[in-house]
């Protein structure tokens, strides 16, 4: 009996740990959304770069010039986004969030363009 109350009590502790809790050395979903966001446009300014000049480094060189720049203002290393985003991907339900997370700021961040660049109260006349 006192085997069955142990393995009762191990099962109990396991079922009642919350499945949203993330692991401490994880970036959490509202910093990893901007830092993906931000590599993504690092990526594509590389690719913007390379296009127009083909005689410069390497597309991957630049990108990876540029991901480093997105790792010092989110104060990271390259290691520690890694990790973070592989935990993301073997985790499909904290995935989904991500993503979820990061299309809805894009949306934002479209809309604030257009009001910026649509601003309904300059008429031209």
């Amino acid at each position: 009996m006192n085997h069955f109350s142990k393995i009762f009590i191990v099962c109990f502790l396991v079922a009642c740990s919350s499945p949203n809790k993330m692991p401490k050395d994880i970036i959490g979903i509202d910093k990893m959304k901007l830092i993906v966001w931000d590599m993504t446009r690092a990526g594509i300014l590389a690719e913007e770069e390379h296009r127009k000049d083909k005689d410069s480094i390497t597309i991957a060189h630049r990108k990876m010039e540029l991901y480093q720049q997105v790792f010092n203002v989110y104060h990271i290393t390259k290691d520690e986004f890694y990790k973070s985003y592989r935990y993301y991907e073997e985790h499909p339900d904290k995935h989904k969030i991500l993503l979820d997370s990061l299309a809805a700021y894009a949306g934002r961040e479209r809309q604030d363009l257009y009001k910026k660049r649509y601003n309904p109260k300059i008429v031209q006349e």
